[in-house]
């Protein structure tokens, strides 16, 4: 009897273990295909282009280095079997599968975590915390593009979970795991410097072990201190992909930022130091132009402690981590980027008498202010705050606080954030979202628990409900499969310069997605592409007057709002040349020629537009718009029409959210005579009427906060309505 007791028990083991492992593929086949069937088939905006081009030719990135990113991203631009097309594909799969085998890893630790139950119920209910990291906001964003993130986050779960099975082990051999961890460290760390991160929970998982069996505590302590030297060799044998920067910057690559071909100039790109450096204290520590008067918004005017302190807590604290935790696991109101607005950018719950306090109202807003809005209603942030206070095993629980403190409350310190950056920094917090998952599958199965002793056992699978909410919610603004733009901005930049010209450019969303276009699909590459902010300004400046009347010298949108009060500019199409023979500020023969027959925008139709790429797409109405009231003013209206259409027809006009470029749309389609004229001005009305409807259900107070917003609306809304049709 007690054999064949003991042998179901080890079949029930083995069962149990079999079905986890089947549940952590199968999540892992689901995250990678969701990511798969949704990722960008081509360049994103941001540091995307920089990461594919430099991947394709193993050059040379910006600070301080993502060597195993470009080596595996490397490989995987072979399976484009030379269709450079299709480079781009492959890179971003990386990143898709990356965040898949994440989601796996993640079912299987919080399985690990959590006290030994028997049935198929409570090792599927784990999976909840698995889907809510798979769907949230910044996992799926960072899982379809070409950026570190998603690989990062992978070498960081397999580190932890590694880490988790040395803690469960009984066996002498168990020190392996610690062997692998030390390993995916340094691996991680090749990848991105996040990955260290997990190093204190890590530790903490050490203590733990070592106080598990008193009696051999002082054996477990000299086993620890023989495995020290062994492991630091095999953290160092991970950090061994560094090697191929000082090599490869040798080579003198196009793309070689900061040159590190030697000792001193290596050590200096490892140290970042071509970045500014925060501080610890003072919080309120960048002195750039307006930055004081942004900072005193947050600290109330006091640059003492008091004010740093208070600086920390509302705005770097609460507005730049808070706030992204909420959008993963509360909602969030749109895409746009928040820079303290009262609206954009903020969190969201979907419940009406709180997102009152929040944003002024409780009112769902129009669709044109809430591009990428996604409300959970707080499910997912519940069932994670329920699972972090009824996680049994107070071990386990601290080692999560641990992973989820020092990569949120800890990181938040040690960044120490300027007001304002120039994008959203969630992306930094991701292994806190990671740890704030695991307490979502802790809760998820301790709730079942609680309704199995009501009888309620099936109700628990309602449970998956909160994922499958998250994944409709997010499933539009994330999916970017139709989505060209970063790539056809690019395009069109360089197909706006003659012939061996020079262009600068200013910013990432200017350069990173050129050098793409440029050395991966050999777009243009008779132009030279110089980026003002890694030249240099006065470099670039010198290298201008050098050219000047030499070269056909070009700027981009951005560079030449830098250049304007120095030179004179004349517009080709997405670029601007340097020109103080015209007097106009459009060539009008070059931009035609260039619009009607070299530059195209492709599936903007099909896309989910986000606000930086709507912010390419406006500049390029403008720009049309410009040219097609100059071929009017010249009496060439039939050639402005032609621009109007065939503008019209790659970037329907619904994607534009700025009411000042529909307005000049329509205006410039009402001189010209032409049938749309009547259709967008009463598209126009409409949505002026929606959102200043909603903007005026906000308290008064609240709309002050708002002056940027509401009276140009107003202004636009009144023009729009005289001699209306």
């Amino acid at each position: 009897m007690v054999d064949r007791q003991n042998d179901n028990s080890r079949l029930s083991i083995s069962n149990g273990r079999f079905h986890k492992r089947l549940c952590g593929w199968l999540l892992a086949f689901v995250g990678a295909a969701v990511y798969l069937l949704t990722m960008e088939p081509t360049v994103s905006f941001w540091d995307c282009g920089e990461f594919i081009a430099s991947s394709y030719f193993l050059q040379v990135g910006h600070p301080s280095g993502a060597p195993l990113y470009w080596l595996i991203a490397h490989c995987f631009s072979w399976l484009a079997g030379g269709n450079v097309h299709a480079v781009a594909v492959f890179c971003n799969a990386l990143s898709a599968l990356a965040g898949g085998l994440t989601v796996m890893f993640l079912y299987w630790t919080i399985c690990d975590l959590l006290p030994k139950r028997d049935g198929w119920l409570f090792r599927c209910l784990p999976a909840v915390g698995a889907l809510c990291y798979l769907f949230c906001d910044t996992a799926w964003f960072s899982a379809v593009e070409s950026e570190v993130y998603a690989l990062a986050v992978l070498f960081a779960a397999v580190a932890f979970w590694s880490m988790v099975q040395w803690w469960h082990s009984a066996s002498q051999r168990c020190d392996k795991w610690l062997l692998l961890t030390a390993l995916l460290l340094g691996l991680g760390t090749c990848v991105h410097l996040l990955v260290l991160l997990v190093v204190p929970a890590l530790l903490l998982i050490i203590i733990f072990k070592g106080t598990q069996n008193k009696s051999a505590k002082g054996y477990f302590g000299k086993r620890i201190v023989r495995m020290i030297p062994l492991a630091a060799l095999f953290f160092v044998l991970g950090l061994t992909p560094y090697l191929i920067i000082p090599l490869r910057a040798a080579g003198n690559p196009p793309i070689n930022v900061g040159n590190p071909s030697n000792a001193e100039r290596f050590k200096a790109y490892l140290s970042r130091e071509q970045y500014e450096h925060a501080p610890l204290y003072p919080r309120m520590w960048r002195h750039h132009e307006n930055d004081a008067l942004y900072s005193a918004d947050w600290s109330g005017g006091d640059n003492g402690f008091v004010g740093n302190m208070q600086y920390f807590a509302t705005y770097q604290l609460g507005y730049m981590y808070l706030r992204y935790l909420m959008w993963n696991f509360s909602g969030r109101f749109n895409d746009a980027q928040g820079f303290g607005n009262l609206q954009n950018g903020q969190l969201l719950t979907g419940i009406p008498f709180i997102d009152k306090m929040i944003v002024g109202t409780g009112a769902k807003p129009p669709q044109s202010l809430s591009h990428g809005r996604h409300v959970y209603f707080l499910l997912p942030l519940l069932l994670g705050l329920f699972g972090l206070c009824v996680q049994s095993d107070k071990k386990s629980f601290w080692v999560v606080m641990t992973l989820f403190l020092v990569t949120g409350l800890g990181l938040s310190i040690f960044l120490n954030h300027p007001t304002y950056e120039p994008r959203e920094r969630d992306y930094a917090y991701i292994l806190s979202f990671y740890a704030f998952a695991i307490w979502i599958g802790v809760g998820a199965t301790e709730l079942a628990n609680k309704i199995k002793q009501l009888r309620w056992r099936r109700c628990s699978l309602l449970l998956f409900a909160i994922p499958a909410l998250m994944a409709f919610q997010n499933w539009d603004s994330h999916n970017r499969s139709h989505r060209y733009i970063a790539r056809d901005a690019s395009c069109n930049l360089l197909k706006s310069c003659e012939k061996g010209a020079i262009l600068f450019t200013w910013g990432d969303n200017d350069t990173f997605p050129v050098w793409y276009v440029q050395q991966v699909e050999q777009v243009r590459t008779d132009v030279e592409v110089y980026n003002v902010n890694l030249y240099g300004y006065r470099q670039s400046m010198q290298l201008l007057n050098d050219n000047l009347g030499k070269r056909p010298i070009y700027l981009s949108y951005y560079a030449q709002e830098e250049f304007r009060p120095f030179v004179n500019c004349v517009a080709t199409g997405n670029a601007y040349r340097i020109d103080a023979q015209l007097d106009d500020s459009v060539d009008v023969e070059m931009m035609y020629d260039n619009v009607m027959h070299k530059m195209q925008w492709r599936e903007v139709d099909k896309a989910y537009v986000d606000e930086v790429s709507s912010r390419f797409l406006d500049r390029y109405w403008q720009g049309v718009v410009l040219l097609a009231n100059r071929l009017a003013a010249s009496g060439e209206l039939k050639k402005a029409e032609q621009v109007l259409d065939k503008t019209l027809q790659e970037i329907p006009l619904k994607v534009i959210r700025n009411p000042q470029t529909l307005f000049d749309v329509q205006q410039t389609f009402s001189q010209l005579d032409m049938p749309q004229s009547s259709a967008l001005k009463a598209e126009i009305r409409s949505r002026l009427e929606e959102e200043l409807a909603y903007y005026h259900r906000l308290p008064l107070r609240k709309q002050r906060l708002l002056p940027f917003t509401i009276p140009p609306r107003e202004l636009i809304y009144g023009l729009i309505t005289v001699n209306s049709d």
